[in-house]
């Protein structure tokens, strides 16, 4: 099928201004007669955490377990949607490369891992920029290397041996509590970890403290005694300086060294907190001790839009002493803050591992507001702005002439959900531009028709291979890599891992994306058949509200971070990945499209929201 036309129209049309209404010069070419799209949204506030729907996917889809079943989680949250791509997603996962549950944990500006012996507990490590491998010789680099495995600190106790138990629970987008416990003693350190956390924070009970550092030295040991609790300073051969604070509710907090060990003097019951100064920083140490004691245990997500302005933020839920919190934020957060939240700005910085400099403020909200995309429509309110020339609308008349007969319908058959995804889009926009550009109702008519046809065997759920609903995680998958008598553990890698939750906001991005180009050409096509398919495409990728039981929220895009991760139910010791930031927006932009179509201005928003913080993030890294 040739796409060269395709190509050409995307540069002209995506981002033009709605056309003025001009009179016609018999002298020039003529031009399409494209109705101007317009968005919309209108002056109410549009709440993006909305429920798309509540109801159980479609009887189409069939009920499945998936090959991988979580760990570490019991009771209510095995019946929950549980979270598939997200920061802390490795450490629900079986396996033995890695051990099981010990795969790294970026949170931002720490990364975390746990292990249960030779050291037992949860291992620290933060990166200074001296410690990164950068590729100079070239431009652009060619790698870059965050080193792993360095471990600052393990926070453990003395009980723990081998046979350590670690348990999860209250898994959401941002946040995730593990549960660290001796199965041969009663005890356990409990560690709500949260994207940005500025403290690590174990909350211990009855057990002793034993704290590590790994492959370095203690070189200076200073305790402090605070209003509530005590405060060691503890300096070591890597030119770092770190924090331990402990706050007991019962037994005593008192630190002796040991080498490279520090130990407490009997059974603890209190929060113990561990953080970083900045290597050089003469003024953190102080910010840490007026907002010790203090630890997230929770964050909300919240988010509207107004015309073009959209807002959202995060509410912490925090315990301990204070009422507000100290927490580490990405460059792009600082640069759409609003007054109150700049306002809670501290003198702290810390680098992440790939993001930038975080900086860490005090509150318990953040609010950041983003100008909308909203001009970015179907064809961008029409061609005024770009006028065609007659031999360009001859070309692409010629074209489409012989993409229109393409037969989209053999897609169904492809056995790829990401190659027909991508041919279903494609198509759709040859549909468009035969009904907006070209105004040739033939052609319309012809494309309309083949692609409703193609829809329908995807809206039944009949295309090879199709997709089924997991009832272990909760989502829409391939049933091209579930279990079978000659693969009784499934295939991960097939069509991309899609049945490992791979990539889903690619693979269902396009389907959205020509779903809502087909409702656009054809409003009868939206009958509640087929918004609810699509609707329970969307709802897999980024299903914006708790109250819906059947999918997880937001499973693809992380709102701290600023895009979607893309890996799934696989382990990765550098993290999960992006892998395509075009084919991110994408989906953000299909979510928005559909949203218009179906008259729900909370999806509309919601799409245009993601699409103005990707646009912050990627843009400010390098992404274009």
């Amino acid at each position: 099928m040739c796409d060269t036309a395709f190509r050409q129209l995307q540069k002209l049309f995506r981002r033009k201004k709605a056309p003025t209404q001009k009179k016609t010069d018999p002298s020039q070419p003529s031009q399409p007669k494209v109705a101007p799209i317009q968005s919309k949204l209108v002056a109410a506030v549009n709440d993006i955490t909305t429920p798309i729907a509540v109801t159980p996917p479609g009887s189409q889809f069939t009920r499945a377990q998936h090959p991988v079943h979580p760990i570490g989680f019991s009771g209510v949250d095995l019946q929950n949607p549980i979270e598939t791509n997200k920061w802390w997603g490795t450490i629900p996962l079986p396996g033995t490369n890695p051990t099981p549950q010990q795969g790294n944990l970026f949170s931002f500006p720490y990364t975390l891992w746990w292990t249960n012996t030779n050291p037992s507990g949860m291992n620290i490590q933060h990166v200074e920029a001296s410690q990164i491998v950068f590729d100079t010789a070239n431009t652009p680099p060619e790698y870059y290397l965050n080193p792993l495995g360095n471990i600052s600190w393990n926070m453990g106790a003395s009980e723990f041996n081998s046979d350590m138990h670690l348990a999860l629970d209250t898994p959401t987008q941002f946040t995730i509590n593990v549960t660290m416990s001796p199965q041969s003693e009663s005890g356990s350190i409990k560690m709500s970890l949260v994207e940005g956390m500025a403290f690590i924070t174990g909350i211990y009970n009855g057990l002793t403290p034993l704290l590590q550092t790994v492959g370095r030295a203690v070189l200076s040991f200073q305790s402090f005694t605070l209003v509530s609790g005590t405060k060691y300073k503890v300096g070591l051969n890597d030119g770092t300086t770190w924090l331990v604070y402990g706050f007991p509710s019962s037994g005593g907090f008192s630190l002796s060294q040991n080498g490279a060990t520090l130990v407490n003097s009997s059974p603890f019951t209190g929060v113990i907190q561990i953080a970083k100064i900045p290597i050089g920083d003469t003024t953190s140490e102080a910010v840490y001790d007026a907002n010790s004691g203090t630890y997230v245990t929770g964050m909300k997500l919240f988010g509207s839009t107004s015309g073009s302005t959209g807002t959202y933020g995060y509410t912490f839920t925090a315990a301990g002493k204070s009422k507000s919190v100290l927490h580490f934020a990405f460059p792009h957060h600082q640069a759409s803050f609003d007054t109150t939240t700049k306002n809670g700005a501290t003198g702290l910085y810390l680098r992440s591992t790939t993001m930038g400099t975080m900086r860490a403020y005090t509150g318990l909200q953040w609010t950041m507001t983003e100008t909308l995309p909203i001009d970015v429509l179907f064809l961008s309110g029409g061609t005024g702005s770009t006028p065609i020339s007659a031999t360009a609308l001859a070309a692409i008349q010629a074209a489409a002439e012989v993409d229109i007969s393409y037969n989209v319908a053999q897609t169904a058959t492809a056995g790829s959900q990401y190659y027909a995804g991508k041919w279903m889009a494609k198509y759709a926009e040859i549909c468009l531009v035969a009904h907006d550009v070209l105004n040739n109702p033939t052609l319309t008519a012809t494309g309309i028709a083949n692609l409703k046809a193609a829809f329908a065997t995807f809206a039944d759920n009949q295309q090879t291979p199709p997709l089924c609903y997991d009832t272990t995680w909760k989502g829409l998958i391939s049933t091209a890599g579930l279990a079978t008598a000659a693969s009784p553990t499934g295939n991960p890698g097939v069509d991309f891992g899609n049945t490992w939750y791979n990539d889903h906001h690619f693979h269902y991005g396009y389907m959205v994306h020509a779903a809502a180009l087909l409702g656009h050409l054809d409003p009868t096509w939206l009958t509640p058949s087929n918004i609810d398919y699509i609707n329970s495409l969307v709802r897999d990728v980024a299903n914006p509200s708790s109250q819906d039981p059947y999918f997880p929220v937001f499973r693809m895009f992380d709102w701290f971070v600023g895009h979607s991760w893309a890996e799934g139910l696989f382990f990765s010791g550098d993290g999960k990945n992006e892998e395509s930031s075009s084919e991110d927006y994408n989906f953000s932009y299909g979510m928005k499209l559909w949203g218009l179509v179906t008259n729900n201005a909370s999806m509309q928003g919601c799409g245009d929201l993601m699409l103005a913080v990707q646009r912050r993030y990627l843009s400010s890294a390098g992404f274009h």
